[in-house]
């Protein structure tokens, strides 16, 4: 069996192939590996396909993020923060808890709108272990730690953590699983996505505000 063509070396924002930047590089290639872990899994994505595609042999990839792992987790932190700097920077213009429940519900299906392929990696929900599954819970547990964090500034006073705790895993755990819904049924528009979220969600959160909120 033929042995795949190596890809044309290409220009990375500009730069000559030898001469890019080791952020940029680190950028490219996480953007060719997003791509393989969303069409092939993380088991069917390689090192040596990452690395061709790229235009780069595979000590690059390795330098740069060690192994598979290393280079999965990258995208990971990448994904996690780009959709919470977007859920926080919506809910910043919120006047209201109502006003914040809709912003921050719009910005996280604005991310799955935008960034389709990146989201599929970030709940692709990989088979990893030891410190690598640790780290991909950890990342999971901050993004709820913000949710929690944001309702924590609008809930009545003497709120019980735990309480809060809980409905913030509600409120992401029913997010994931409705964007997974409209991503199947993609007839939908954002608009009606985040209103379905939001009348779900806003029924239960609105029970931990103050009476006259």
């Amino acid at each position: 069996m033929a042995t795949p063509a190596k890809a044309p070396a290409p220009d990375v924002d500009g730069y000559r192939h030898g001469r890019v930047p080791r952020p940029v590089r680190e950028q490219q290639l996480l953007d060719v590996a997003e791509e393989q872990f969303a069409e092939h899994g993380y088991t069917g994505a390689s090192i040596e396909e990452i690395a061709r595609l790229a235009g780069v042999t595979r000590p690059i990839v390795y330098d740069h993020f060690g192994d598979k792992e290393g280079v999965y987790l990258a995208c990971l932190r990448r994904a996690r923060s780009e959709l919470e700097d977007m859920i926080l920077a919506a809910t910043s213009k919120a006047r209201s808890p109502l006003e914040m429940m809709q912003f921050g519900t719009d910005a996280y299906f604005e991310f799955v709108e935008r960034r389709g392929r990146r989201w599929s990696v970030l709940f692709s929900g990989a088979e990893l272990a030891g410190a690598a599954a640790e780290e991909v819970a950890n990342l999971r547990f901050a993004t709820v730690a913000r949710i929690r964090d944001l309702i924590t500034t609008i809930a009545a006073p003497g709120t019980d953590e735990a309480t809060i705790e809980a409905f913030a895993h509600a409120i992401s755990g029913s997010s994931e699983q409705v964007a997974k819904w409209w991503r199947a049924n993609p007839r939908f528009t954002r608009k009606q996505v985040v209103g379905l979220q939001v009348s779900f969600a806003w029924a239960g959160l609105r029970q931990l505000l103050p009476e006259q909120a």
